[in-house]
């Protein structure tokens, strides 16, 4: 008998609910679960549950997990607590259980004094993952499963075996009960290189493992196409522990024509002040093209209609490899335009992507690859459409956080875009660290000019501290917003819901193909659906008995700038 694992999919779960990204299936859950099952030569048994299941479900079985693993963000941690808390109950005796944690939350070094899991693997997980299921399969098989199917023998189980486990796994920290210290196991360079980057590299993805999610038929599914940021430029505002670029005039990480290193002679961490990739991942690897290219074409055989080629930008494809050293720098060299058009060719052989049947979404762009032709080989896929991060409107404002374009750039971009064909979803950020009254205004002008062009849609976040950020406790050392400033923030926000709601106004009285998902809880004989393009929730009337399928229907009302009412063509 082996052991069985079980991975809990936390992702934007926040208390215990999924309120927002309710479409949504990101990739590092059911890639490390496959993984496991597949380092493990099948000694392990593997499942993949979302949270949200688990309290749907009361006769879900954690009893048969003795390991149990959770892939989170920071928002995540009361519902990693709550489920933690549920499963130690069913496994009291620590020295049988072993739990761990993974995902973004990890950023965060001290995250094992809010959660008290065994461990938390740091970044990537391939080095750890093979070392624990791997390398310690038999040890651990025999503390786990030996001693629970022998009871009368379970007192002689070595009770540190867990600390004696853990001191040799690379790339994670765990939580010393002798000296009560956390303990950082770091990783060599040259294992990264040469063990998780051939795995990612070469790796299928392990998309059977989508059928662990109920809801994949619909939903917008994530596929990692690469891994990393190319953006190591760097802020100039003065971070938590002290550090500041010291010389206005360096070049390296400043000015239009800027350069990049590795290491900031200041200590300043790479990539915007309030992201935490390079932190998480490092610099830019991408997928085996045909690794893709089969991964998709499995999801779309068995029912998926909506896929999302994913990475911090997809124009970072394959740049990595028409460069000596590590990918650092976005704005040079231009995208490679090579490999994006066998990726999207190789995609359009499908015939059902070919025909429209399914929608491919492409995550994440930067402007300063948005060159002509880039948008060209894109604008093939049929109804593309693309997100961009602007995060603010001034060109001062975005050269402090480490933005890689200016403003003035992006707007540029977007335009490129819809003369392409291409629909453009835009981000911003309010309540930046070093924001001014004079940067917000600019942001609020910046807007209005994207209203004009009418993209899709405008999407405005407050901005939240991440772990692993360069702006990570940053906002110790900074003042609150004044009232000036938060007056501005209040016009930006009222602009961008309006706005946001004008578009679905657009919509009333046009007809769209419709994925309906779930009962309406307002009114139990409607149902909810998502369109295949992409665009608002859709509230279909009379919609319940069609859950499950797709209906052609018309828009008839605007509920809200998020939610628009519909009815079924007859």
């Amino acid at each position: 008998m082996g052991i069985r694992v079980l991975i809990i999919d936390c992702l934007t779960a926040g208390r215990g609910k999924r309120e927002f990204t309710r479409d949504f299936i990101g990739s590092g859950p059911r890639y490390v679960s496959g993984f496991i099952e597949m380092i493990s030569n099948e000694m392990v048994q593997c499942n993949l549950i979302r949270s949200d299941y688990i309290f749907q479900e009361n006769s879900h079985d954690l009893e048969k997990y003795p390991i149990i693993g959770f892939s989170a963000m920071t928002m995540d941690i009361p519902v990693v607590k709550k489920l933690l808390t549920k499963w130690k109950k069913v496994h009291p005796q620590s020295e049988y259980r072993l739990s761990f944690l993974g995902g973004p939350i990890t950023c965060d070094e001290h995250i094992l004094r809010q959660i008290s899991v065994d461990f938390a693997i740091i970044g990537q997980a391939e080095l750890a993952l093979h070392s624990i299921f791997s390398q310690n399969i038999e040890n651990l098989t025999k503390s786990l499963i030996n001693t629970q199917q022998n009871n009368q023998n379970a007192t002689s189980i070595k009770k540190s075996w867990k600390i004696d486990l853990l001191t040799e796994i690379p790339g994670i920290t765990y939580f010393n009960p002798k000296n009560q210290q956390i303990i950082l196991n770091s990783m060599k360079s040259k294992e990264i290189g040469k063990e998780i980057l051939q795995w990612f590299k070469n790796g299928t993805g392990f998309p059977e493992k989508i059928i662990n999610y109920p809801d994949y038929a619909f939903s917008r599914i994530y596929i990692e196409c690469l891994r990393g940021c190319s953006n190591f430029r760097r802020t100039s505002l003065k971070l938590f522990n002290g550090n500041q670029c010291k010389d206005s005039s360096c070049q390296i990480c400043r000015g239009s024509s800027f350069s990049t290193l590795l290491n900031c002679p200041a200590g300043i961490p790479p990539g915007c002040g309030f992201c935490s990739t390079i932190n998480q991942f490092g610099w830019v690897v991408s997928r085996n093209i045909k690794k893709i290219i089969e991964e998709v074409n499995y999801l779309i055989k068995i029912g998926a209609k909506r896929i999302v080629l994913g990475g911090p930008d997809i124009l970072d494809f394959y740049r990595d490899r028409i460069v000596e050293e590590p990918l650092i720098n976005p704005n040079h060299p231009e995208p490679n335009y090579r490999a994006l058009e066998t990726l999207i060719n190789g995609l359009l052989e499908n015939p059902k992507i070919k025909n429209h049947e399914v929608q491919i979404f492409y995550e994440n762009v930067k402007a300063s690859l948005c060159t002509e032709r880039a948008l060209s080989i894109l604008s093939k896929i049929p109804s593309p459409i693309f997100s961009i991060g602007c995060e603010t409107g001034s060109s001062n404002f975005a050269d402090l956080l480490g933005r890689p374009s200016d403003p003035k750039k992006i707007v540029s971009a977007v335009k490129q875009a819809l003369a392409k064909g291409i629909r453009v979803h835009v981000y911003f950020i309010h309540s930046l660290p070093g924001d001014t009254p004079e940067f917000a205004r600019e942001t609020l002008s910046l807007i209005k000019d994207f209203m004009i062009l009418n993209i899709d849609k405008i999407t405005l976040y407050k901005y939240q501290e991440l772990p692993g950020s360069p702006f990570w406790k940053i906002s110790k050392k900074i003042s609150p917003p004044t009232k000036e400033i938060q007056s501005i923030y209040r016009q930006i926000k009222r602009l961008v819901i309006n706005f946001n709601k004008s578009k679905k106004l657009q919509i009333i009285g046009e007809e769209f193909r419709v994925y309906l998902t779930e009962i309406n809880q307002q009114y139990p004989s409607d149902a909810m659906g998502w369109i295949l393009e992409g665009g608002p929730k859709v509230s279909v009337i009379n919609g319940s008995k069609y859950i499950g399928s797709f209906q052609n229907v018309r828009i008839i009302k605007v509920l809200s700038d998020r939610l628009v009412l519909a009815e079924i063509l007859k």
